[in-house]
Parts: C-alpha cells; sequence; structure tokens
C-alpha cells in the first residue's frame, strides 16, 4: 500500500488559516489574562486595541516558522492513520503548541518570562488543528475515499 501525499495548494491554504486562527485565539488569550499585566505592565484596553495589530503581526510571523514542523508531520501521521474528523487534527495543534514552542525558544530566546503566551498557544494550537480540518482537512481526507 503507496502512501500519496496529500495535493499541496489545499493543505497550504489550510496551514495559512490554521496559523491566523491559532494566533487570533493565542493573542486573545493573552490581553485576557492576568499574566500579561504583570508582564508588560500597567495595560489599558484601548492600549491593548492600539497594540492587537502589532500583536497578530508578530504573532504570526513567529507562528509560521515555529509551528510548520509540527504541522507537516501531523499532516503526514493524518495521511498514514487516515484521519478523517476534526478531532485528531485539533490534538494534533494542541500537541504541536509544545515544539512550537521549543523552536521559538531556541531562535528567539528563553520562555521564561513569556507565561501568558507558554500557557495560551495550547488553546490556539488546538483552534488552529480545527481550523485547519474546517478549511482544508476535510477536502484532503475526502480525496481518500
Amino acid at each position: 500500500m503507496s502512501l500519496r501525499p496529500p495535493p499541496f495548494l489545499p493543505v497550504a491554504v489550510g496551514y495559512f488559516v490554521a496559523v491566523i486562527v491559532a494566533v487570533m485565539v493565542t493573542v486573545l488569550l493573552i490581553i485576557g489574562t492576568p499574566f500579561f499585566e504583570s508582564e508588560v505592565g500597567v495595560v489599558t484596553w484601548p492600549d491593548v486595541l492600539r497594540q492587537l495589530p502589532s500583536l497578530v503581526t508578530v504573532g504570526t510571523a513567529w507562528t509560521f516558522p515555529c509551528a510548520l514542523p509540527g504541522f507537516l508531520v501531523a499532516v503526514l501521521i493524518g495521511e498514514k492513520l487516515k484521519w478523517n474528523s476534526w478531532r485528531p487534527y485539533a490534538i494534533a495543534g494542541f500537541g504541536n503548541a509544545a515544539p512550537a514552542l521549543a523552536i521559538f525558544s531556541v531562535l528567539f530566546g528563553s520562555l521564561s518570562d513569556l507565561t501568558a503566551m507558554t500557557v495560551s498557544s495550547f488553546p490556539g494550537g488546538f483552534a488552529g488543528g480545527l481550523a485547519y480540518w474546517f478549511a482544508s482537512g476535510r477536502y484532503v481526507a475526502s480525496r481518500r475515499a
């Protein structure tokens, strides 16, 4: 039995959607945690709203390369095991937060001062995996049928 690679374009589009959703969820969780204020000082909501585009842009720039290796592994495992539902991809996204944070730590520095980002990355990864499934994973899985 040979393993057919998934189609490139839908997987790439799905990854882009997954990264955007993961970053948005992570950023929203970060700004909603008490850790955020302790890491950046006193913050008001107008300040947060002004910083939101920068937080999302920087988060996307970091997440895109750091989460890519785990994403590719998840897609290949999904093909091998014939994942046909949202749950395995969402769980893989949750799990991918750990290696993505490790890669981030190697490339950009220690995570010890970024508690809110570290904690918020896991539900963000879950949301990203779920977004991948709804954006492209269903199509990629259906082509096997």
